[in-house]
Order: C-alpha cells, then structure tokens, then sequence
C-alpha cells in the first residue's frame, strides 16, 4: 500500500521517551531521523535512509504542515503581526520566507476598500450629473448647463484620484 509522501504516526512512547530522546542526542539525531532509523532497521526490505527525505516532498500546488518551536516572545510577535495583517500564522510566515511584501494591515485595507467604494459613488453621481448637462446641451439650456461648470472643471481630478485609490486597493494582496 503506497503511503503520502508525508507520512505521519503518532505514538505513545509508554515511558521511554527519555530514553529515546537521550540516544537520540548522543547520535546527534533530531528524534524523528532517531525513530525513522530505528523503523527502517525493523522493516523486512527497507529502503534506504538515504531515499528518506527530511524536508516535506515538493508539491506544485496545495500546503504542507509544518511544526516548529520557538522562543516564546517570538511566538506571540508572530501571533500579533499575523492578526493586525488579518493573516493565519502560516500565511504570514509564508509572506516572509518567500520574501513577498506583507499585505496592508487589516484595518487599512477596511479603510481602503471604504474609500474606493466612496470614491465609486461619487463618480456615479458625476456621471448623473454629465448626463443632465448633455440634456441641457441638447436642449440649448446654456444657463442650466453653466450650473455644471466647477464638476468640468474638476472632474479630470475626481478620476484620477479614484484610479489612484483603485490602483492602490488592486495592487495589495
């Protein structure tokens, strides 16, 4: 029967885990090399140690679970900036293993979305008001459509900073 390539077993050691952990240092072994030796040594036909990778197989697509220690304080750093990112622990180790620029907190991309949509309705109540000023065009209103003559000449402004606010918003992961 053909197992995933990481395989995983949990045991109770029943006792001898100091046992186990002490000959493992004096081979200078983490404990799961320790235990994997000791497997592949019981097995009728083993393979080699050498065809047993330590580090997870690489995969295209998909996640691996990793586990590690680490000192306290830098657990609860992680814990922190992971939340104030609104990201899972492995997302913002991810970010940081693979050197990619770290998302906007939170909250900011909250604000950020609030502002664009802000901006987005506003372009829809500027484009209501070009349409009554090509009404009144049409209909040779000039004094109505002179009341639409500080939206001309701010509308270049307006857009822009919309595409500025939509640029920023797109371009953060």
């Amino acid at each position: 029967m053909a197992g995933a390539a990481g395989d995983r077993i949990t045991i109770s050691l029943r006792g001898i885990g100091d046992a186990v952990r002490t000959a493992a240092a004096r081979r200078g072994l983490p404990i799961a090399a320790f235990v994997r030796e000791a497997l592949v040594g019981a097995l009728a036909e083993a393979p080699s140690l050498r065809e047993l990778a330590d580090a997870p197989a690489a995969r295209q697509h998909g996640t691996v679970k990793l586990t590690w220690r680490m000192d306290v304080r830098a657990a609860e750093v992680l814990a922190a900036n992971a939340r104030t990112l609104g990201l899972s622990y492995g997302q913002y180790v991810g970010y940081l293993v693979s050197a990619t620029p770290l998302p906007a907190p939170a909250a900011q991309r909250a604000a950020d979305r609030a502002a664009l949509q802000a901006s987005t309705h506003q372009l829809a109540e500027i484009a209501l008001s070009m349409r009554d000023l090509v009404r009144f065009l049409r209909q040779g209103n000039v004094e109505e459509a002179r009341k639409y003559r500080s939206l001309l000449d701010t509308i270049g402004g307006d857009v822009a900073r919309h595409l500025d606010r939509a640029s920023r918003l797109l371009s953060t992961p």
